[in-house]
C-alpha cells in the first residue's frame, strides 16, 4: 500500500490524533470501579493490570524505534493500533484476572508504547526547525484527549455496562487508527523544510544519528534518564489521583473533584504546547530549569497549605504545565543530542525514566495517604526529587556541552 506524502502540518495533526488515541489509557480510572463491581475484582488486582500498560509501554517503546527503520510508518502505526483497539475489545470479555492483564496489561500496553513512540517521532522529523513546538502540538491533543473521552465513556457504562464500554473503545481506536495511519509517512533522513537552513552558530550540522548502542554508552544519556525518573514523578502522581488529592487537601466534593481530571489535562496540554514553542527559542535545558524550580517550589512551600479551591486549582494547574512542558522538551533533547536518525528508538529507551516514575510517583503518594489519611507528607519528598532532578539537569547539560565540542571537533 503506498501512502501519499501530505503537507507536514497535516502530518502531524494525524500523528497527534494517533497519539491521543493511545492516551485512552488516561481514562482508566473510570473502569476501575464498575469492573470491581461487575466481576468481583479486588482493587489491587485491577490497579496492577494499569502497572502491567506502564511497564509494557516502557520495554516496547525501544522496540517501536526499531521497528521505523525496518517498515513504513503507515503500516507500523495501522497493525500496532489494530493491536491496541483489540486490547480494550478483548477486555470487555476480561471475567477472569488472567484474561485482564493478558488484553489490557500487556496487548494494549506493548501496543501503546510503540503507537505513542512512532507518533512523536513522525512530529519530531518533519520539524527539525521547531521540533519543540511539534513536540508540543502533538502532545498538547494527546493530553487534551482525556478531557473528551472521559465523559463519553462514563456515559456509555451508565448507559449500557463496563463491558460493552470496553467494546465501543475498542472499536473506535481500530477505525480511528486505520484512518489516520494512511496521512503518515516518515520523511527522508536529510529532509529540511523549504527554505530552512540550520543557523551557522547552530549545532544541528555537527549533530551524528548515534544508534540506541552508541547512545547508551553515553553519560548524558543516563544522567538524562535519572532526571527524568524523578522529576516526572510529580506528574505522574497528579495524573492518577488529582481528583482525590483535590477531595482530600482542599474540600472539594466528588464533582469538583472530577472537574479536576479536565482541568489538569488542560493544564497539562497547555505546558506541553506553550513550553514546547518557548524552548524553541529560550533553550531545551533553560526551559526545563524553570519548569523543574517551580515544581520544587510549589510541593516544598506551597502545595500542602493549599487548602482552598481557587489555591489549589492555581496551583495544580502550574504543576500541570511544568509537567506537560518537560514531556513535551524530553524527545526534542534526545534528537538534539542523538540525531533524528534514529530519534524513535532512542527516545524509547529514554522513555524507560518515565516508567520509573510510574511506579515511585504513586507508591509515594498511596503510601502517604495510608499512613496518614493525607497527601502532605508526600509533597516534600516530591520538592526533594526535583531539587535532586536539578542537579541531574546540570550535569546533563555538562556531558551535553562535551558531546557537542567533540563532536565539532570530529567533525
Amino acid at each position: 500500500m503506498s501512502v501519499k506524502t501530505y503537507r507536514r502540518g497535516v502530518i502531524l495533526i494525524c500523528a497527534a490524533l494517533c497519539g491521543a488515541l493511545t492516551a485512552s489509557l488516561n481514562i482508566w480510572s473510570i473502569f476501575q470501579k464498575p469492573l470491581m463491581e461487575a466481576y468481583g475484582f479486588s482493587p489491587q488486582s485491577v490497579s496492577f493490570a494499569y502497572t502491567i500498560v506502564i511497564a509494557m509501554i516502557g520495554l516496547s517503546g525501544p522496540i517501536g524505534g526499531w521497528l521505523q527503520r525496518k517498515a513504513p510508518a503507515h503500516i507500523i502505526m495501522t497493525i500496532a493500533g489494530i493491536g491496541f483497539g483489540l486490547g480494550w475489545f478483548l477486555t470487555g470479555f476480561a471475567s477472569t484476572i488472567p484474561v485482564l492483564y493478558v488484553s489490557f496489561g500487556l496487548l494494549v500496553g506493548v501496543c501503546d508504547g510503540i503507537c505513542y513512540n512512532l507518533a512523536l517521532a513522525i512530529a519530531t522529523r518533519w520539524y527539525p526547525d521547531k521540533r519543540g513546538f511539534a513536540n508540543g502540538v502533538a502532545l498538547a491533543i494527546m493530553a487534551i484527549y482525556p478531557l473528551f473521552s472521559a465523559p463519553a465513556g462514563n456515559m456509555i457504562i451508565e448507559n449500557f455496562n463496563v463491558s460493552i464500554a470496553f467494546n465501543i473503545v475498542g472499536v473506535f481506536c481500530i477505525v480511528g487508527f486505520i484512518v489516520l495511519s494512511r496521512f503518515l509517512k516518515m520523511p527522508a533522513a536529510d529532509y529540511r523544510p523549504e527554505g530552512w537552513v540550520p543557523p551557522t552558530e547552530s549545532d544541528a550540522k555537527h549533530v551524528k544519528n548515534y544508534t540506541s548502542g552508541e547512545m547508551l554508552k553515553t553519560p548524558f544519556f543516563w544522567t538524562l534518564l535519572l532526571f527524568f525518573g524523578t522529576v516526572a514523578c510529580t506528574g505522574v502522581m497528579m495524573l492518577s489521583t488529582v481528583s482525590l488529592v483535590g477531595q482530600v487537601q482542599a474540600g472539594m466534593d466528588a464533582a469538583m473533584g472530577a472537574l479536576m481530571v479536565g482541568i489538569f489535562a488542560v493544564a497539562n496540554g497547555a505546558g506541553r504546547l506553550g513550553l514546547g514553542a518557548i524552548s524553541d527559542r529560550l533553550g531545551r535545558f533553560q526551559t526545563m530549569f524553570v519548569a523543574v524550580a517551580v515544581t520544587a517550589v510549589i510541593h516544598l512551600f506551597l502545595f500542602a497549605n493549599a487548602t482552598s479551591p481557587l489555591v489549589f486549582i492555581v496551583e495544580a494547574c502550574l504543576l500541570g504545565i511544568c509537567f506537560g512542558g518537560i514531556m513535551a522538551i524530553m524527545p526534542s533533547v534526545c534528537a538534539d543530542a542523538y540525531g533524528p536518525g534514529n530519534a524513535g528508538q532512542n527516545y524509547g529507551f529514554m522513555f524507560i525514566g518515565y516508567t520509573m516514575a510510574s511506579f515511585i510517583g504513586p507508591v509515594i503518594s498511596a503510601n502517604a495517604l495510608a499512613t496518614t489519611g493525607s497527601y502532605s507528607s508526600a509533597f516534600p519528598i516530591l520538592g526533594m526529587l526535583c531539587v535532586v532532578g536539578l542537579v541531574l539537569l546540570a550535569l546533563a547539560w555538562m556531558f551535553f556541552k562535551k558531546m557537542r565540542a567533540k563532536e565539532e571537533v570530529g567533525a
